[in-house]
């Protein structure tokens, strides 16, 4: 008889489990395990403007001087590349958040205008960061005589319906993989220009319907700057 309770017992242990203590289980592992990983931000897909973000941190750090140029060209690629947050996250761990980095009024310049165009020549000082919005109109900016704030300049673009025109003096490097150009052209033109000069040019942002041309400075005509 005790064999039999026992039997019983057991029977019925199991089917409790199996009614009860497994839909418990199921109900954990589908409240607790799945919303988990549905919340875990760094197995999700990434979007452009998730890329973006992380493009200006860069820009951020090489214009700082935390990495350098050959590592930003690096981690700019593998961005372009990346598809998980955790991925994005892994270019950019070592390098202080948007919030962390604070740049002044000397070291941001904006430049805004509609219809016309825009010159800079001469002995000019260039910001670090210098932001381009331009609507129906040029924009010429001759840096072969200008003084820099720093060896690394960024340069955003917002221009629709314009073309960008910027000439750099002998030695100096330029990036523009980091433009998007909607409808135009993004081309430098010199001939054997160094990959990592002084000064050295990354040029980021939108063309809309225009051209961006990156030159040396003008020769004479006996050949010579």
């Amino acid at each position: 008889m005790t064999s039999i309770n026992s039997g019983i017992g057991s029977d019925v242990d199991p089917g409790k489990r199996t009614g009860g203590q497994e839909r418990s289980d199921l109900g954990k592992r589908a409240g607790g395990q799945e919303r988990s990983d549905s919340g875990n931000s760094t197995v999700l897909r990434i979007s452009d403007a998730d890329r973006n973000g992380t493009l200006r941190r860069l820009h951020n750090a090489v214009a700082l001087g935390l990495i350098d140029i050959g590592e930003f060209e690096e981690r700019s690629a593998a961005v372009s590349q990346a598809r998980l947050h955790s991925e994005l996250g892994a270019l950019v761990e070592d390098l202080p958040g948007p919030g962390a980095i604070v740049t002044t009024a000397t070291d941001r310049v904006e430049l805004r205008g509609v219809l016309g165009s825009l010159k800079r020549q001469g002995e000019w000082i260039v910001p670090t960061r210098l932001s381009l919005v331009r609507r129906m109109g040029s924009i010429d900016l001759d840096l072969t005589k200008a003084r820099f704030a720093g060896p690394i300049v960024v340069i955003e673009l917002d221009v629709k319906f314009g073309s960008v025109d910027i000439r750099l003096p002998e030695g100096a490097s330029a990036s523009i993989d980091d433009v998007e150009v909607l409808v135009g052209s993004a081309r430098d033109h010199r001939k054997d220009a160094p990959a990592e000069g002084s000064p050295h040019v990354i040029l980021t942002g939108r063309s809309v319907c225009g051209s961006i041309d990156i030159r040396g400075p003008r020769k004479s005509l006996f050949g010579r700057g």
